[in-house]
């Protein structure tokens, strides 16, 4: 028994210092995804209170998307002049009712506009016509859009779901609907879209947190079968005090309570903001 342990303790300690010469084996380092923007910058959205009317402030440090503009002298511009840094990078304009594009003219007038996207759309009214003649004049790129196209801004990507080619002879049902994901957090904007343009969504929907309820809350639109898909944690309608329509419709808080969401207005809330970093998110009010 002494005598093997003289010969394997010398036999262990060689072993030893070899192992330690011996070049250590290469360490690839593990490659991590670049931080996303929403861990450093907030993403605002302003829903505006501009009465019976959309208009919606996407704000994301130096760029700013409007989507719609209410309808004329709503005070569009002067919420808006707080949070536009230089140019509008992207506008928006649903479909061409009064009560979405008369507000965009005073915003024409007032910024530079980079891009503008419209449905395609036609109407015969004097707002319309104005609308038209300030967005040809402006140095600015026309897109029309269509499901399936996108529209790119910075680091943002909003996924055009409606409308389809050719338009149908519903202006509501025509309007441009556009799906936007930061982070985790899923944001649908539904223009006045009612019950035909969202039954051929239901391919396109799934689980969202903030929903921007399509038509100021009419019984016309929020079927169902759509909402049941979409499932908003929030769900905002935009509509004035007393109008004329009754928007939003009992019919349609019941169908959102129904499925679970907080549901806010800017008739009884004022302007609504969002706030989020791409995980989590607040929703702020103005009344």
């Amino acid at each position: 028994m002494n005598k093997l342990k003289t010969i394997w303790l010398p036999l262990f300690l060689i072993l030893l210092v070899l192992a330690s010469c011996s070049p250590k084996p290469s360490i690839t380092p593990s490659v991590t995804s670049s931080p996303s923007p929403s861990t450093t910058l907030a993403l605002t959205v302003h829903f505006i209170d501009v009465g019976q009317g959309d208009s919606i402030l996407i704000d994301l440090g130096d760029t700013e998307i409007l989507i719609d503009g209410g309808d004329r002298s709503p005070g569009v511009v002067d919420y808006i002049s707080a949070y536009v840094d230089g140019a509008l990078e992207i506008m928006v304009a649903t479909h061409p009712h009064a009560d979405h594009i008369g507000g965009l003219i005073a915003v024409l007038d007032k910024f530079e506009v980079k891009e503008i996207w419209v449905n395609g759309d036609t109407s015969t009214s004097k707002t319309f016509q104005e609308f038209m003649s300030l967005i040809n004049a402006e140095n600015a790129t026309i897109h029309e859009a269509e499901r399936g196209k996108s529209i790119q801004v910075g680091v943002l990507t909003f996924v055009i779901l409606h409308p389809t080619k050719p338009l149908g002879t519903d202006v509501n049902n025509n309007s441009i609907v556009l799906s936007l994901s930061y982070g985790e957090i899923d944001l649908l904007f539904m223009g006045d879209a009612e019950r035909q343009a969202e039954s051929s969504m239901l391919n396109l929907i799934s689980d969202i947190e903030i929903l921007k309820v399509g038509h100021h809350g009419s019984r016309s639109s929020s079927s169902p079968d759509f909402l049941n898909l979409a499932k908003p944690e929030v769900a905002i309608y935009m509509a004035g005090v007393g109008n004329r329509y009754g928007h939003p419709h009992n019919e349609t808080l019941d169908a959102l309570n129904t499925i679970g969401a907080r549901v806010y207005g800017t008739d009884t809330s004022g302007s609504i903001r969002v706030v989020t970093e791409g995980k989590t998110y607040t929703v702020q009010t103005t009344k």
